[in-house]
């Protein structure tokens, strides 16, 4: 079998068994295994997991019906966060005892989804992590900086990363995000840091507050991988030009033992997990969509012992990209755009106005003063009202000014739906001391929080 082939594989070995794969053989040996895995893990939650067992009694389908990956459709059926969130144990396909790991959401979403992880389900996400920093070019001459939430119950971001570049040999620097932005500096400057891993509002306050004690590009940092929030290209230039690195995307979930996918050094998209089959649907129908069009994330688990997920919905947007090989030479099983935002972040404002956190990141990406933000959205009468939390060390007029402007700019309808429709209020601006939200929620920060009523917002939900 493939997988224990792949496991007993070195580093350097890895790299030139994915070379000689690379192309239109390898890529159907990968879907055969694929979908012999599929098989095997339809058989194993049908039998032994309590939901999908009740799950396949209702519709009808066989187990045996799904042959391959692009059967999936046939279940007929999805798994929602709220189930996952509502009864964990009913996912559960493994005895009690044989649990060595639970793993959590961040919980800014609402309720955590938790899934089990056996010793031999922890060993799988171990290994097939390790595999994925090794073939993005991290190496055992590498010092990272893990700048991910440390000591969350369950949140084991942190943990699971620490591991995986454990095993690469890579020499690992734990900082988490608690610590002040000085000492963080302190730390790259002592361990001769190389590669940074956080989220982007994380990363962008450390840019913005490091940036004032010393010159970034002096700390030799030759890569930032960011994950854990959708983020923009306007990001990745800000940073690029700070740091003198390269920048590079990851996805993942706790759900899926958080590695999902991850960029390569050809930044062509995210390279798909082979151990997870990836569906791209209508948000609200979940039809399949065809390559290149929008759609929410759908996955399925494979070689999952304790918590298999069958058509597990994500909320995050993105496209299937054309199947054919991508320019780094790596094989995998498919291939996804960067995060576009989650489909119960597209807001509608006003008279009908969809907006996504990442816009509002470009418009106020690189203003001066400002290390971070987060925007209140609810109502005052029949009027639409934005709060923008500004988190500064040094707040004034000028400051207020350059944010408004840069709002009106960046997202040109709002002065007619201020002015001239008035559906929405007058901007807010609320200065908070830098590091406010970060405190408020550790794991990472929601940049875009509604509070209205939920018509007025793009939801997914369970039927």
């Amino acid at each position: 079998m493939l997988i224990p082939l792949i496991h007993s594989l070195g580093d350097a070995q890895l790299r030139w068994f994915a070379r000689r794969i690379a192309n239109e053989r390898g890529r159907r040996l990968l879907r055969f295994l694929q979908d012999m895995a599929l098989r095997e893990q339809i058989a194993h939650a049908a039998v032994h997991s309590p939901f999908y067992r009740q799950k396949f009694a209702e519709c009808g389908v066989s187990p045996r019906d799904i042959r391959r990956a692009s059967d999936l459709p046939a279940l007929g059926f999805f798994t929602y966060p709220s189930d996952l969130a509502a009864d964990p144990y009913q996912f559960l396909a493994v005895p009690r005892q044989e649990i060595v790991y639970a793993m959590a959401s961040s919980g800014t979403t609402g309720r955590p989804k938790i899934v089990f992880l056996s010793k031999k389900d922890w060993e799988f996400a171990v290994r097939m992590g390790s595999i994925g920093m090794a073939m993005a070019g991290i190496t055992a001459a590498d010092v990272v900086q893990i700048l991910f939430c440390s000591g969350n119950p369950n949140w084991m971001t942190g943990d699971l990363i620490q591991a995986e570049l454990e095993q690469i040999g890579a020499f690992v620097v734990p900082a988490g995000n608690s610590v002040p932005i000085a000492q963080q500096i302190e730390m790259m400057q002592m361990f001769g840091t190389t590669v940074l891993m956080g989220t982007p509002s994380y990363v962008y306050r450390l840019t913005e507050e490091g940036g004032k004690l010393c010159d970034l590009r002096s700390l030799g940092i030759r890569a930032i991988n960011l994950a854990a929030e959708p983020w923009s290209e306007s990001l990745r230039t800000f940073l690029q030009e700070a740091w003198g690195a390269r920048i590079y995307d990851s996805y993942g979930m706790m759900e899926l033992a958080c590695d999902g996918a991850g960029e390569c050094p050809a930044l062509c998209g995210l390279h798909v997990s082979p151990y997870l089959l990836v569906e791209v649907v209508d948000p609200r129908s979940g039809a399949p969509l065809p390559r290149g069009e929008l759609g929410e994330l759908v996955f399925t688990t494979l070689y999952r012992q304790a918590s298999p997920l069958l058509r597990y919905r994500t909320g995050d947007l993105a496209r299937l990209l054309p199947d054919e090989m991508c320019p780094c030479g790596g094989v995998t099983a498919e291939r996804i755009s960067r995060i576009v935002g989650r489909a119960d972040d597209m807001l509608f404002l006003g008279s009908g106005e969809n907006v996504f956190p990442a816009q509002i990141e470009v418009a106020l990406m690189g203003v001066e003063g400002l290390s971070g933000f987060q925007v209140i959205i609810d109502k005052v009468g029949y009027r639409d009202r934005l709060r923008i939390r500004a988190e500064t060390s040094a707040p004034s007029g000028h400051l207020q000014q350059a944010i408004e402007r840069r709002l009106s700019e960046g997202l040109p309808f709002l002065q007619h739906e201020i002015h001239r429709s008035q559906l929405i209020a007058p901007l807010e601006i609320e200065f908070v001391e830098s590091g406010t939200l970060q405190r408020e929620t550790p794991v990472k920060v929601r940049r875009l929080v509604d509070r209205r009523e939920r018509g007025n917002r793009a939801e997914v939900e369970s039927p």
